[in-house]
């Protein structure tokens, strides 16, 4: 029963809110209350952490960092742009993916602004972002392919591991026959181009034709493989160590088959787009692949949120501070 204005009654309100305190009391005493004897000697174990590890976990997430920012650089070529744009560039644009609505599209955004500030061309730009976005995934498969072969062979075999094997199987023989038959592929890819380019606008047409040229010299450029290969699979096991840098802070060894597996599938999961950064996804992920391998679950819960708050919020200021480095900078530019 409803009053005239469509509230309930006075009396219903106070019976809802008696009920929801009781819940809450409830909740405190049977749910809250026995966890914080374990909260508090994790809490214990954090400020017990020597420094020195934190310090290797930054040096180490900063080196990731600058790993990811070697293949912006060798994507974009022949663009004037300095390194350090580039690298504050990308810092601005990663941190930015991690607090703000729609974060990939908001980040690319503005990245693409700031490296055209920088001096880089547009097409150079597009088609750089275009292949960082499938080429990065790429080498986190590639590391998760080579990481499951000990896997499969030297440990009991799952169909976890299995199903993995063979993505990357397929992965790797498709990139194969695509380097192998590249003139079929480029008429197939000019086919595609010309059907997608009749469906556009007329003034769009010539920019697209322009970005495809460039991504396909870029793709067929040895330069941008090998830096794929090194810098990229570096950007990728660098971040990895920041992981096992805190499962050994807390005093857990992990093989790197088990820490590559558990990392590589984390990262993978977080690949469908789900929540901002994979956040929650990535985590759930980890944690509970490292506990399947042995890792004790209160270890694992401390060096997963110690690697996700060095790789995942502490980018965030750092984003800040480079973006303003960057407006500051700007204002001494000549304008393009």
């Amino acid at each position: 029963m409803r009053s005239a204005t469509g509230t309930p009654p006075v009396r219903y309100r106070r019976i809802w809110s008696a009920v929801s305190l009781i819940l809450l009391v409830a909740l405190i005493e049977y749910v809250v209350l026995p966890k914080l004897a374990p909260a508090r000697d994790s809490l214990d174990r954090v400020t017990r952490l020597d420094p020195l590890w934190i310090v290797a976990a930054v040096a180490l997430e900063a080196a990731s960092l600058v790993s990811y920012s070697l293949v912006t650089r060798a994507l974009l070529g022949g663009s004037r742009v300095r390194f350090s744009w580039i690298l504050r560039s990308d810092v601005t644009g990663y941190g930015v993916s991690h607090v703000v609505p729609g974060g990939a599209a908001t980040a690319t955004a503005l990245r693409f602004r700031l490296l055209q500030s920088g001096g880089a061309r547009t097409t150079d730009i597009t088609a750089t972002i275009t292949a960082e976005a499938v080429g990065s995934y790429l080498a986190l498969l590639l590391i998760a392919w080579l990481t499951s072969i000990p896997a499969l062979f030297l440990r009991d075999a799952t169909p976890a591991y299995l199903a993995m094997f063979l993505i990357g199987l397929v992965a790797i023989a498709a990139g194969v026959l695509a380097v192998r038959e590249r003139s079929a592929l480029e008429r197939f890819a000019a086919r595609l181009l010309r059907v997608l380019l009749r469906r556009l606008p007329r003034r769009m047409r010539p920019w697209v034709t322009s970005v495809a040229l460039r991504l396909r010299d870029l793709l067929a450029a040895r330069e941008v493989r090998k830096a794929f290969l090194i810098w990229g699979t570096l950007n990728w096991l660098l971040d990895a160590a920041v992981l096992w840098t805190f499962l050994l802070a807390y005093g857990e060894l992990v093989g790197p088959v088990p820490l590559l597996l558990a990392y590589c599938a984390a990262n993978l999961a977080a690949a469908v787009p789900l929540t901002p950064g994979g956040i929650a996804i990535v985590e759930g992920v980890a944690i509970s692949t490292l506990i399947g391998f042995g890792v004790p679950g209160e270890t694992a819960v401390l060096a997963v949120l110690s690697w996700r708050l060095l790789q995942f919020w502490a980018p965030v200021p750092a984003a800040g501070l480079c973006y303003l480095s960057l407006r500051a900078q700007r204002g001494f530019l000549p304008r393009r």
